[in-house]
């Protein structure tokens, strides 16, 4: 009896032994498929290695599960040694030190920008102070004005010292108080200008019409009578610039040279004239060198102060040459009547509505033979 209790027992003893060797055979070829499952995936396996192991994981669903489990269990214990890497203590100490940084910082912004508040108006009010201090007074440009009777001719002289002669009832203004670099005239009428050379400061004489004639110096003539269809300038010497705005149009005149400007129509036109004809009235004269009979009753008229009607029955053109210094007015009616069919009469002032008289008035005929 006891004796085939032993061998009972003896047996049993066996099966557990052959199952814990078992167990610890699969739990050895286990640890060694997760070691080359770990060398596969920190890329560890020689090439051959790693072809057997993906063979082998196409074929086992259990070991593509525990690659899984394994790689979760790597990362996992990456992030508990990057979490035991930080240093909580020192984190929280340059956490206190930013925030008291940034408290400071914004408690400076704050006293600035009260500072700032309180100090603007008083910078303002300096401001303000020293601009009124230290800035000139804006002077107001003041001008001068000579006005030539009529029948009379004037020679005057700039404060550039350049000299100007203005023809019966013209008018010119300049600047007196003027800091510009140029110098500058307005001109109603006509005048001759002689002007003092300064390359460094232009000379511009301006017109009721927007033309302006400007130099650097020389001698020339305008003629501006806003009462007149045509404003011409004349070159004796020099040279002259001549703008005209309308146009947009710039023509420098060589000296012997007329530019006529129509007001209404805008044409310009240059010509070649007899400069002492046309200036030689600064010096007392009148000059006439092949001149028509309305061009010589027109300067007759401005010279005289007079208004001339001219009555031609004939249609015919008539010129003249002659040169007037002293002679009176009907002198030259007189004269001029002599070499054609002419005629003249002197009309009576006709007195108007404010006791003014209107002006003497002539009137010309020519009639026919």
């Amino acid at each position: 009896m006891f004796l085939k209790h032993d061998c009972i027992m003896d047996r049993d003893e066996n099966k557990l032994g052959l199952k814990n060797n078992i167990e610890i055979v699969r739990r050895e070829i286990k640890n060694r498929v997760s070691e080359r499952l770990l060398r596969y995936i920190k890329g560890q396996c020689t090439p051959i290695e790693k072809m057997i192991i993906e063979t082998e994981l196409a074929g086992s669903t259990e070991m593509r599960e525990d690659l899984h489990h394994l790689r979760l269990s790597l990362a996992i214990s990456e992030d508990i040694a990057n979490m035991e890497m930080v240093d909580v203590e020192a984190g929280y100490r340059c956490t206190q030190k930013i925030i008291k940084r940034n408290r400071i910082t914004h408690f400076k912004m704050q006293l600035v920008r009260y500072a700032a508040m309180l100090v603007l108006p008083l910078l303002i009010s300096s401001f303000i102070l020293g601009y009124l201090h230290w800035q000139k007074p804006i002077e107001e440009i003041q001008y001068a004005e000579v006005k030539t009777p009529s029948g009379t001719v004037i020679r005057y002289e700039l404060p550039d010292r350049s000299i100007v002669w203005l023809n019966s009832g013209s008018r010119l203004r300049y600047p007196i108080n003027s800091t510009d670099d140029k110098r500058e005239v307005e001109l109603d009428g006509e005048a001759y200008f002689e002007v003092e050379a300064n390359p460094e400061s232009p000379f511009y004489v301006h017109t009721a019409s927007g033309l302006s004639v400007y130099v650097y110096g020389t001698h020339f003539n305008v003629n501006a009578y806003s009462d007149e269809a045509s404003i011409e300038t004349i070159l004796e010497e020099g040279s002259v610039n001549v703008q005209v705005p309308i146009r947009h149009a710039e023509v420098k005149l060589k000296p012997g040279e007329q530019l006529s400007y129509d007001k209404t129509t805008h044409q310009l036109s240059k010509t070649k004239v007899d400069v002492d004809e046309r200036v030689a009235w600064k010096d007392g004269k009148l000059v006439f060198r092949n001149a028509a009979l309305p061009d010589v009753l027109k300067r007759l008229s401005r010279h005289f102060n007079v208004d001339v009607e001219l009555q031609n029955e004939t249609g015919k053109e008539f010129h003249y040459w002659a040169t007037f210094k002293d002679e009176s007015l009907v002198q030259i009616l007189d004269y001029l009547s002599q070499t054609t069919e002419l005629s003249w009469e002197q009309l009576k002032s006709v007195k108007q509505q404010d006791n003014t008289f209107t002006k003497k008035k002539i009137k010309v005929t020519i009639k026919n033979r």
